[in-house]
């Protein structure tokens, strides 16, 4: 049986994050407009939700991985997620990634390896200008590394986001630590 969307369309991938909630979710919008406005042109991930990506499945087994998921999550504990100040990413000499930072990294990174696999590289964290320019990061880094940024989230659940149309919709949530 296929899985399929609100809408009717066959799901084709699932993306597994955490959300954070609306008034984060708002200021990361705020961010991407000053990044934008900075820039003076769009960027890619400009409209993009603000959220913590965990993985994304591609597969014709779908159903069988939200059923592992759920498993999973049942021995997951809610958690508090602290969210501080901007940070970059370099990849390489050519590009950013201006993101806000995840000071707790463990328990999310905890959540990662135990649904997917050990991976020192994963860093969780919430993206606002995903791989800018060299040009582009040095018009905007200037006015923004500096902003002072603090707030905190309870993160009880993952959310699966279905791929189906080309874009990514709300599929439904997996709650932490429910029987």
């Amino acid at each position: 049986m296929k899985l399929t969307t609100k809408t009717g369309s066959i799901v084709k991938e699932l993306s597994f994050i955490i959300s954070p909630p609306p008034h984060i979710r708002s200021d990361v919008f705020v961010l991407k407009d000053d990044v934008h406005y900075l820039l003076g042109h769009p960027f890619p991930g400009r409209y993009s939700t603000a959220h913590i990506s965990l993985f994304k499945y591609k597969d014709e087994h779908l159903e069988d991985m939200i059923r592992y998921v759920e498993a999973k999550a049942v021995y997951m504990t809610p958690f508090n997620i602290f969210v501080k100040n901007l940070a970059a990413f370099h990849h390489g000499n050519h590009h950013r990634t201006i993101y806000l930072d995840i000071i707790n990294k463990y328990p999310v990174r905890d959540i990662f390896e135990k649904l997917v696999r050990e991976d020192s590289h994963y860093t969780p964290h919430i993206t606002i200008a995903p791989m800018l320019s060299l040009q582009d990061f040095d018009k905007c880094w200037p006015h923004l590394q500096d902003l002072r940024y603090s707030q905190h989230f309870l993160c009880d659940r993952i959310t699966v986001l279905a791929r189906g149309d080309g874009h990514w919709m709300h599929y439904r949530d997996i709650m932490l630590g429910e029987d």
